[in-house]
């Protein structure tokens, strides 16, 4: 009775190993081609991922991000770009019984090779819009002149350097600080500097903690609750400005010194701040990297006046000497020079001039004794 069970449990066991043969088991004779053909197959899915990751870099920019297929394309080339070496290895270094059991293998990769191949046919666009992108370009100012463009540039020196957090512009009314951050805010759109968010926020005079909060929200496309305190709003505004990722602030007109924890502004390595004052005392109180803006040179006063009042009339030696007296008169602001220069423009009746030049002279007076 017992050989008969051990003749049966014998019987079982040659069936099991014969099934596993017959399913998984397979003449290995030429998988050494199989192999060569995998690696061959390979190596065009990697040449169309290059022509893709190409397409891409030319596709993407601000607003932009990879579609989601794509993505996962890319990480299926990877993934299996690290399978192969494997699965060769495995084969190179397997007796001939234990070949039998990796054919199927190597030919299951090739088939994932192929139809990696075909899916990455894509025929449209690569990339789609980026909903979670804020930013805005702004209009290019009529005040642009070189001295605005090396401010500009020194701005954007200090967004190169990770250490600087904050910025702070600080000059006279009228001096270009609006227009300089302009020209930084236009650039940063452009995507040299990798940021998520850029969030241009006008403060202006006696503005409290909670119009600045609703101003920063409205920016973002965001509502915080008119019901919450101040704390529990500036906890929701970090949090949103947090998840955001690498995100800009740009605070035009500051005119009064604020805690960026009451408002709700987190001070990370992931966000810049820049603001615009008239206060040097208030960059420096908010512990800001200091940008001083400097009148325009005398060259760049009267390239901008002439251009605004129009070149012709500069020809006049008549006009030509109380224009640059006017000139002189606006002490290098160039919102100064915009408005009188708009004023004067297509104008070439002397009197006018000189009445416009006394008129100037006035105002200055009665600035300078208020």
């Amino acid at each position: 009775m017992e050989l008969v069970e051990q003749a049966g449990t014998v019987f079982e066991v040659a069936n099991t190993i014969r099934g596993l043969i017959e399913n998984h088991w397979e003449f290995p004779k030429g998988i050494d081609q199989n192999v060569n053909n995998l690696k061959r197959k390979r190596d065009q899915l990697n040449g169309q991922k290059e022509d893709i990751e190409s397409r891409i870099k030319s596709e993407l920019r601000p607003r932009k991000k990879v579609k989601k297929e794509v993505d996962l394309w890319i990480e299926n080339v990877k993934r299996i770009n690290g399978e192969i070496p494997n699965l060769e290895s495995k084969v190179r270094g397997s007796s001939f019984f234990s070949r039998g059991f990796l054919v199927k293998n190597v030919r299951k990769k090739e088939e994932e090779v192929e139809e990696l191949l075909e899916k990455g046919r894509f025929s449209d666009d690569l990339v789609v819009n980026d909903l979670s992108w804020i930013g805005q370009v702004l209009p290019t100012p009529s005040l642009v002149v070189e001295t605005v463009k090396r401010k500009k540039n020194e701005i954007m020196q200090h967004f190169r350097n990770d250490e600087v957090q904050k910025i702070g512009v600080y000059g006279m009314p009228g001096v270009g600080k609006t227009s300089a951050v302009t020209l930084v805010n236009n650039e940063l759109l452009k995507g040299e500097i990798e940021f998520k968010i850029i969030v241009w926020v006008t403060v202006g005079r006696k503005c409290s903690v909670i119009e600045l909060q609703n101003k920063i929200a409205k920016a973002m496309n965001v509502s915080i609750s008119e019901d919450e305190d101040e704390t529990l709003r500036a906890g929701m505004l970090s949090e949103i400005l947090s998840e955001k990722g690498r995100f800009v602030l740009i605070l035009d007109d500051v005119w009064e010194r604020f805690s960026f924890e009451k408002v709700g502004i987190p001070e990370s390595s992931k966000g810049k701040l820049v603001l615009t004052s008239r206060s040097l005392d208030v960059c420096r109180r908010m512990d800001c990297q200091v940008v001083k803006m400097e009148p325009l040179s005398n060259e760049d006063a009267w390239t901008l006046f002439s251009d605004k009042v129009g070149q012709n009339l500069m020809t006049s030696a008549d006009l030509l000497p109380i224009a640059k007296s006017i000139v002189e008169r606006c002490a290098g602001l160039p919102l100064v020079i915009v408005i009188v220069a708009s004023s004067m423009r297509g104008e070439d009746n002397l009197p006018i001039w000189r009445n416009a030049l006394a008129e100037l002279n006035r105002k200055i007076s009665e600035y300078y004794r208020c």
